[in-house]
C-alpha cells in the first residue's frame, strides 16, 4: 500500500531540485513526481479502486474535500461503504458492469458527503491494468453549480412561458373586448 505521498515505506520521494542535488534524477523519478503532483493538484476527484475487490487504494485531495472524509479514511472501504452511494445493490450491479464492460459513465449521480450535504457529480469509471494487476480510476467532476444553475434556468423558462401564455390570453380577451366595442359603436 501507499502512504500518501505515494511512496512505499522502503522507497524514498525524490527531493525537490533545490540546486545542490547530487546526481541527476531518473526518467522514471521525473515521470513519478510529475504523475504525483498531477494526482494531487487536479481539480476533479479521482478515486483508484482495485478491480477484484472494490476497495479504494487512493484517492486525491478534491475528493478528501469533496466528501468531507480524511485520506486514511477512505482507504480499504468500498465506495458504498463511505456515504455518497446509498442503494448498495445497486453499486454492486454498477460494479459488476465495470468490471465486465471495463468503462462506466454516469453524467448525474448525487452524492452525499459526510455533513450530509447533497453533491452532484459527474462520475467516469475505467478498468485499466498497472504491471498486470487491474485497477479501476474513477473521475468525479463537482457538477453541483452546474445543476443548480440548470434548475435555475429552467424554472426561469417556465416562469416565461407562464406569462406569455397569460398574456397571449389577456391579448386575445383584449381583441375580444375590441371587437365588442366595435359592434357597438356600429
Amino acid at each position: 500500500m501507499t502512504s500518501r505521498d505515494g511512496d512505499s515505506p522502503d522507497r524514498q520521494r525524490p527531493q525537490e531540485d533545490d540546486g545542490q542535488r547530487a546526481a541527476p534524477r531518473s526518467s522514471l523519478e521525473v515521470s513519478e513526481l510529475r504523475y504525483r503532483r498531477l494526482f494531487e493538484t487536479a481539480k476533479d476527484g479521482i478515486i483508484l479502486l482495485d478491480a477484484g475487490t472494490g476497495r479504494i487504494t487512493d484517492v486525491n485531495p478534491f475528493v478528501e474535500e469533496l466528501l468531507g472524509y480524511p485520506h486514511d479514511e477512505l482507504l480499504g472501504k468500498e465506495l458504498w461503504q463511505i456515504g455518497p452511494v446509498r442503494d448498495i445493490e445497486a453499486s454492486r450491479a454498477a460494479m459488476r458492469q465495470l468490471q465486465d464492460h471495463e468503462y462506466i459513465r454516469y453524467d448525474d449521480l448525487p452524492l452525499e458527503n459526510r455533513a450530509k450535504q447533497r453533491v452532484q457529480v459527474e462520475f467516469v469509471s475505467n478498468v485499466y491494468a498497472v504491471d498486470g494487476v487491474r485497477v479501476i480510476q474513477c473521475n468525479v467532476r463537482d457538477v453541483t453549480a452546474r445543476k443548480l444553475a440548470e434548475e435555475s434556468v429552467r424554472r426561469l423558462n417556465d416562469e416565461l412561458v407562464a406569462r406569455v401564455a397569460e398574456m397571449t390570453r389577456r391579448d386575445e380577451e383584449m381583441s375580444r373586448l375590441n371587437r365588442m366595442n366595435d359592434l357597438l359603436h356600429a
